[in-house]
C-alpha cells in the first residue's frame, strides 16, 4: 500500500509530493489530465516562443516560490504595472494618468481609505459601491478596482472575503514572468515523481486509517493518506462522490467560495498597434476585463496580445462561437485605439475556456458575502486521513495564486507525515 495519494498534478499536488518523498515516505499522484501543471498551461505552437494558455506571472518580490526559481534558475523577466498602464472607463485607452486626471473619477479615489476602514457585518462589492453613492465614471472605476483580478460580479464578491485574501496587493508592485514558460516550475517539482495521468478520480471513500480513490474506468488505488487538490470548481460539480460524505464544515466552505470564470484569448498580429511602452491595458467597459502585449520590453518578440477574461464578461465570450468571439474583442480593439485596424493585421487567435474544463470548471476561488474564513475550513485537517491543498485553501499574503498553491503543499504533506507518525502502519486509528 501507498503511503500517500495526491489528487492532482498542479503546483499544489507536486509540491506536496516531492516533499513526502524527500521525507521518505511512498507518494503517488493522479492527475485525470494528459499533462502535469494544472492551471499552469503554457502553449508552444502559437508562437515561437511560449505564450501561457493558465497562470501568468510571479506575484510580487516576496512570492514563496522565488526561491524555488532560483535554485533551478529559471530566468524571468519583468512586467511592470502603473507606470506602464494603460486604462479604459468607457471609450478609448489612455496613459493611466491621463485618464485618473478626469475630475469625474476623483470621487473613487476614496475607495482605499474606505476598505481601510471596513467593518463587519460582510457584504457584496455593490453593497459597498452603492452605499458610497459613486456614480457615471467613478462607479466604473470602483468596480475596477473590486473586481479587475477576481472572476465574479459584484454581487458575487465579498468585501471582508476580498480583504483577507490579500488581493489589493495586486494593484501595485513588480510581476515577473518565467522565460522558458511558467510549466517549467511544475516540470522541474515534479522529477522523479510516481504520478499517473488519465486518472480522473471520481469516488473518494476516507476514514481514520486510510483512503482509496476510483478512477472513471474502475480503476482503484489506496493508501494510509491522501491529499486532495481538486479544484473547488470540480468539487462543486459533484464528479467526485466523498464516502462517507463529507462533514458540514466543508460543504459551508464550499458554499463560500465560488470558482469563478476565466477565458483567455490569444491574438497574434503581423504588428504591434499598441504603444510600445504599455504593458498592460484595464478595461472598465467592454467584453474583457484586461490586455497585456504578451512580449512586453522583448525586441523583435511576436506582437501577441492576450484578451484577459474574468466573471460575467468571461461568461459572454464563453457562450460565443470562436468566430464571434474573435469579432467582439476585435472590434473592442478598435474603441480603444480608433486608429488601428486589428482585423487586418490578425494572424492567428486561440480561445482558452477555463470555465468549460472538466478538470478545472472555472479560473479561480473568491469568497462570497459572508463567507469570510471559507479558506480555513476547506484546509483544516478535520476529515480523518484526508488533508487538502491548492490554491483555494491558502489567503496569505495572496489567495488563489500559484504562490498560495505551492505553500499549500508544503503544508499539506507537513500535516499528512505528522499524521502517519502517529498512526505507524498496521495500527488502525478512528476517523478525526
Amino acid at each position: 500500500m501507498t503511503d500517500v495519494l495526491v489528487l492532482g498534478a498542479g503546483v499544489a499536488g507536486l509540491t506536496a509530493a516531492r516533499a513526502l518523498s524527500r521525507a521518505g515516505v511512498s507518494v503517488c499522484v493522479v492527475e485525470g489530465r494528459d499533462r502535469i501543471g494544472g492551471r499552469i498551461y503554457s502553449i508552444r505552437d502559437f508562437c515561437e516562443r511560449p505564450v501561457e494558455a493558465g497562470a501568468e506571472f510571479v506575484h510580487g518580490s516576496g512570492a514563496a516560490t522565488w526561491p524555488e526559481l532560483r535554485a533551478h534558475g529559471l530566468e524571468t523577466r519583468p512586467c511592470h504595472i502603473a507606470r506602464h498602464t494603460m486604462l479604459s472607463v468607457g471609450g478609448r485607452a489612455r496613459w493611466i494618468p491621463w485618464t485618473l486626471a478626469d475630475p469625474r473619477l476623483w470621487p473613487s479615489f476614496a475607495i482605499f481609505p474606505a476598505l481601510s476602514r471596513f467593518k463587519p457585518p460582510d457584504c457584496s462589492a455593490r453593497e459597498f459601491i452603492e452605499r458610497r453613492g459613486f456614480r457615471g465614471p467613478a462607479r466604473v472605476m470602483a468596480e475596477m478596482t473590486l473586481c479587475a483580478h477576481l472572476p465574479g460580479s459584484t454581487d458575487e464578491i465579498g468585501i471582508e472575503g476580498l480583504l483577507e485574501d490579500g488581493l489589493l496587493i495586486l494593484e501595485s508592485g513588480l510581476n515577473h514572468r518565467v522565460v522558458a514558460g511558467y510549466d517549467a516550475l511544475p516540470n522541474l517539482i515534479a522529477r522523479d515523481l510516481d504520478i499517473r495521468l488519465h486518472f480522473p478520480v471520481t469516488a473518494i471513500h476516507w476514514a481514520g486509517d486510510g483512503v482509496s480513490v476510483q478512477a472513471a474506468d474502475g480503476r482503484e488505488l489506496t493508501a494510509r493518506a491522501a491529499i486532495c487538490t481538486l479544484p473547488v470548481g470540480v468539487l462543486e460539480s459533484n464528479a467526485v462522490k466523498f464516502v462517507p460524505e463529507l462533514p458540514e464544515s466543508k460543504r459551508t466552505a464550499l458554499r463560500n467560495l465560488e470558482m469563478g470564470p476565466v477565458l483567455k484569448l490569444l491574438l497574434r498580429f503581423e504588428e504591434g498597434f499598441w504603444p510600445a511602452w504599455a504593458a498592460t491595458i484595464a478595461c472598465g467597459t467592454g467584453p474583457v476585463t484586461l490586455y497585456w502585449p504578451v512580449f512586453h520590453g522583448i525586441s523583435g518578440a511576436p506582437p501577441v496580445l492576450t484578451a484577459y477574461c474574468t466573471g460575467p464578461r468571461a461568461v459572454r465570450l464563453s457562450r460565443m462561437s470562436d468566430e464571434e468571439a474573435v469579432d467582439t474583442v476585435l472590434a473592442d480593439l478598435q474603441r480603444l485605439f480608433p486608429k488601428s485596424d486589428p482585423g487586418a493585421r490578425l494572424v492567428a487567435c486561440r480561445r482558452i475556456d477555463w470555465r468549460s474544463d472538466p478538470f478545472a470548471c472555472g479560473g479561480y476561488t473568491f469568497v462570497r458575502p459572508g463567507g469570510k474564513g471559507a479558506r480555513a475550513k476547506l484546509r483544516a485537517a478535520d476529515t480523518g486521513s484526508l488533508f487538502w491543498a491548492g490554491s483555494a485553501t491558502e489567503w496569505s499574503p495572496i489567495a488563489a495564486t500559484v504562490e498560495a498553491a505551492y505553500g499549500s503543499g508544503l503544508r499539506a504533506a507537513g500535516e499528512a507525515a505528522a499524521r502517519l507518525a502517529r498512526h505507524p502502519a498496521g495500527r488502525t486509528a478512528a476517523a478525526s
